[in-house]
């Protein structure tokens, strides 16, 4: 699945807006820093990894 623009950039801006390093944001989701990496500049990734992205951009929704 995409990881698109917008989410990509919903996803830097939470990172930013809890102060969390891209190792701590990683294990917040649970997926790898090299996934994140990728995330954050949006890329295809497994459905399970976007599952899991997409469940923690909505915890504070």
């Amino acid at each position: 699945m995409l990881i698109s623009s917008n989410q990509a950039k919903a996803i830097r801006r939470k990172q930013a807006d809890e102060n969390l390093t891209s190792k701590q944001a990683s294990e917040n989701i649970g997926i790898s820093q090299f996934t994140y990496r990728k995330i954050r500049k949006g890329a295809e990734v497994r459905p399970t990894v976007y599952q899991k992205v997409m469940e923690w951009l909505a915890e504070d929704y």
